[in-house]
C-alpha cells in the first residue's frame, strides 16, 4: 500500500510539473527517480534513470511516427515497416513499464522536447519527402538506440534494467538492418 501511495504521489508530482513547465520530460522523470532513489538511501542511479526516461520517450517517438506513417507514406513499404515499428516499440513501451514500476523508476508520459521535435519535423512533409525523412531519421534513432542499450547491458546498475536492454538489442539491431536496407531502396529508386 505505502508503495502504491509513493507511485501515485509521484505520478502527481510528475503530471503537474509537466502541466506547470514547459521543461523536458526526459529530464523531469530522471530527475524524479534520481530523486527518489536518493531519499532512499540508494546513490549512483542517474544512468540508469536517464535511460529509462529516455528509452520511454524514444519508443513513444517511434509509435507515433508509425502512426503518422501509416497515414502519411507513399511507399507500400514504408508503412509496412512502420506498423512493424509500431507493434515493437509498443511493447518494448509496455515492457518497460513494468520494469519501471517493479524498480520504482518514473517515466515520462509525453516525449522529451527532442523527440518532439523529430516528430513535427517529420510530420511536417508529405509525399516521398516524408518517406525519404522518416527511414532516415529510423536508420538514425536505431543507431542511437542500440549504443544507449548496450550501455545500460553492460553498466546499468538494476538488473531488471540491465536484462530488458539485453532482450531488446537482437530486435533492435534487426530493425536498424531493415531500415538501413529500405533507406538503400528508396534512396536508389
Amino acid at each position: 500500500m505505502k508503495r502504491l501511495i509513493q507511485t501515485v504521489l509521484s505520478a502527481t508530482a510528475l503530471l503537474f510539473a509537466t502541466a506547470c513547465s514547459s521543461d523536458d520530460s526526459i529530464r523531469l522523470a530522471t530527475d524524479q527517480s534520481v530523486q527518489q532513489f536518493e531519499a532512499a538511501g540508494v546513490q549512483g542511479m542517474h544512468n540508469d534513470a536517464l535511460f529509462a526516461a529516455e528509452a520511454a520517450s524514444a519508443s513513444m517517438l517511434e509509435v507515433q511516427l508509425g502512426e503518422a506513417a501509416q497515414g502519411m507514406a507513399v511507399s507500400p513499404e514504408v508503412k509496412d515497416l512502420a506498423q512493424e515499428m509500431q507493434r515493437d516499440h509498443q511493447q518494448m513501451l509496455n515492457d518497460l513499464k513494468q520494469i519501471a514500476t517493479e524498480g520504482d523508476f518514473v517515466l515520462p508520459s509525453s516525449l522529451g522536447t527532442r523527440h518532439q521535435e523529430i516528430y513535427q519535423e517529420i510530420t511536417a512533409k508529405s509525399g516521398i519527402a516524408f518517406d525519404l525523412a522518416y527511414v532516415k531519421r529510423l536508420v538514425d534513432q536505431h543507431k542511437e538506440l542500440i549504443e544507449r542499450y548496450e550501455d545500460i547491458a553492460k553498466n546499468g546498475k538494476v538488473m531488471g534494467l540491465q536484462q530488458y536492454a539485453s532482450k531488446q538489442l537482437p530486435l533492435l539491431r534487426q530493425h536498424q538492418k531493415m531500415v538501413e536496407e529500405l533507406e538503400d531502396k528508396i534512396e536508389n529508386a
